[in-house]
This record gives structure tokens, sequence and C-alpha cells, in this order.
């Protein structure tokens, strides 16, 4: 496994181009590629293995099986895992080694610095498609009773642009990025770049297809490409964000409301 920041910029640029350019890495040879990117030979020859691969051909194979991988050849992986264990002990272990990765990837310079981000946004715009939709919920719920100013956002495709014409340089985005960064991920960034607003992303990917930058970007492990994708990791994240955020004086202050305004409405209002 690699650490993003330890790629030099012409690496960072093949991985870029590959990611940008996967029908083309099917039938492209090194020499093709090298000559797409700007840089040499030997710097494409190098490059597979600083990803995790033995060569191009590992890579194109692997990436044959990916494009391969359906929902119900996950479950199927998963169940056949579980032939010889008891489901319990499964998802136990399989929970333990998904923070354990995820810790080990772990930047604090960059999990604080979103901290500071969703702190200062004059409004938290969350992106949580698909899946991570629970996750965006929750973030929502938890941040909203510190007295932050946090909007869902649930639109699709071009609806998306309501929302956008709300973000200036004051805001901040979060969005959750799993597998493959969506169109509509995409145009927020872009559209973060342009306002100069402020952008935090969770993803499950060692590099984001996008060439659009990221202030902050943190990794949560889901599992491997053909297997039940795990929200636990991710979940780990957001619930130390939480509790974070809430340690700063000024959060507790609308804690505090809150718990006055159930004492006052309680007869009304009983829990």
């Amino acid at each position: 496994m690699f650490e993003l920041h330890t790629l030099s910029q012409s690496q960072l640029k093949i991985g870029r181009w590959i990611l940008h350019n996967e029908s083309t890495v099917m039938i492209a040879t090194e020499k093709d590629i090298a000559q797409a990117v700007g840089v040499s030979v030997a710097s494409v020859s190098r490059f597979w293995k600083i990803i995790g691969y033995e060569n191009l051909k590992d890579y194109k194979q692997k990436l044959k099986e990916k494009r391969d991988i359906t929902p119900a050849k996950k479950i199927l992986k998963t169940v056949i895992d579980l032939e010889y264990t008891d489901v319990q002990s499964h998802h136990l272990n399989r929970s333990i080694h998904h923070l354990q990765s995820t810790l080990n990837h772990f930047q604090k310079d960059q999990f604080e610095e979103a901290i500071t981000i969703i702190r200062k946004a004059k409004c938290l715009f969350i992106y949580a498609p698909g899946p991570s939709l629970s996750l965006g919920e929750l973030l929502t719920y938890r941040l909203r009773r510190y007295g932050i100013d946090v909007k869902l956002i649930k639109w699709m495709g071009s609806e998306i642009l309501e929302e956008l014409i709300h973000i200036n340089k004051q805001s901040a985005v979060l969005l959750f990025s799993f597998s493959r960064l969506l169109k509509e991920a995409e145009v927020l960034l872009k559209h973060a770049k342009d306002t100069r607003c402020s952008t935090i992303v969770i993803s499950d990917e060692f590099m984001l297809d996008t060439p659009y930058p990221v202030d902050v970007f943190l990794y949560a492990d889901r599992g491997e490409k053909d297997e039940f994708h795990s929200m636990i990791a991710p979940l780990f994240l957001i619930e130390n964000l939480i509790v974070e955020i809430g340690k700063i004086e000024d959060s507790m202050i609308h804690m505090e409301l809150l718990d006055k305004m159930r004492k006052l409405y309680k007869e009304d209002l009983p829990r």
C-alpha cells in the first residue's frame, strides 16, 4: 500500500492520467503512456510497483477484474468467505481490519484541518450520495446541535445547481466519494475551486480521480473492490470529527440551550 504524499510530481501525473483514461490504458503500452503524460518510459515502468502492482500487465488484469465486479459478486464473495466461520467472527475481524487500515493511513494534520474548516465555515454543505447518505444525515444532525449551519445536498443531476448558487468562499463542502467520484461531486469540487470554497473529502480510494484541488483528504478503508463494503471506518472518522468539534467551548453553548429547551417543553414533547 502506498501513501499519496510520497509520490513525486511525475508519478502523480502518471496516476492522474491513468485514472482519467482507463479504457485507453487497457490497450496502451508503457511507451504510449509515457508519451501521453510527458515522462520517461522508465518512470512508467517504476510506477506500477510503487502503487502495488507487478507491472502494466498486472495492472490491466486487476483493472479488468474491477470492471467485472457486480453487487451480486460482492455478496457471493462474502458468503464464500463465511463458509468455514461464523458471521459474528467474520464481521468482527473484518471491522477490526478496516479500522486498523484507516488508522495506518490516518493523517492528524488533515484531520485537524477538517475541524478548523468546519468550525470557520459560515455554512457547511454535505454531499453524501448512495450508501453514504446515512453518514451525511448523522453528521448533519450532530453538527447542527453545535449551532453549525449544515445543509445536506440530496439533489442529483442538474438539480444540484440549486445548491451551488448558495456556495461561496465563506462556505465549506464536505463530500463522500466511495469507489469513484460522481459527476455531481466533481462539479462541486470545480465550483469550490472557482469560488475559493474550502473542501473536505472522505474516500476509500488513495487517489481521487479529479483535476480539482482538495483542501482535506481523509481515507477510510471499506474493503476490497470485490467484497461487501463496510461503513464502519467512515463512521469511525465522522464520529471522531463530531466528538472533537464538540470539545470546542462555544459548541457546548448550543448543547446547554438544547437541554434547557427539553426541560421547558418536557410535558408537551416527552422523550
